[in-house]
């Protein structure tokens, strides 16, 4: 990876780009954790993104975050799916939050489901909590799970 080097003793040393190292051993590196290692190690809170002009026709199953401001249209089964104002997303969704600021068709079911303003919804979507902002659209059945 950029700006790691071994050393003898099986550590990698990390170089900042103000020119300081620091060692961490291996484990450390491949568990994905350990503080203050220069930011080399990717930070698993952070979100997939389907960008804008992105298709993908496919299901996805993943841990964390999912961002979509492309277009999306299969299965998909994760912890929380933002769409975007720009994003679409045509299928099923399992999830234990959906944000919806953009366009959603098809079934899903989550524990919080929040639907903004310009949004458009078409379709079945089971819930334990629920809010819709004044001005979305909302075509189907929104059923509170119980």
């Amino acid at each position: 990876m950029f700006g790691k080097t071994k050393n003898n003793s099986g550590e990698e040393d990390l170089t900042g780009t103000d020119g300081s190292s620091e060692a961490v051993s291996a484990s450390d590196s491949s568990s994905g954790g350990g503080s203050g290692n220069g930011g080399f190690l990717l930070d698993r809170s952070k979100p997939s993104v389907i960008s804008e002009g992105f298709s993908l026709v496919g299901d996805i199953t993943a841990k964390g975050v999912l961002h979509v401001e492309g277009f999306i249209k299969g299965n998909i089964d994760t912890e929380v799916v933002n769409i975007g104002p720009r994003g679409a997303v045509e299928g099923t969704v399992t999830c234990r939050a959906l944000h919806v600021k953009g366009a959603f068709v098809g079934t899903a079911a989550c524990d919080d489901l929040f639907i903004a303003t310009k949004a458009r919804v078409v379709g079945r979507i089971s819930y334990l909590s629920l809010a819709v902002q004044r001005g979305a659209i909302v075509e189907g059945d929104l059923v509170h799970a119980t």
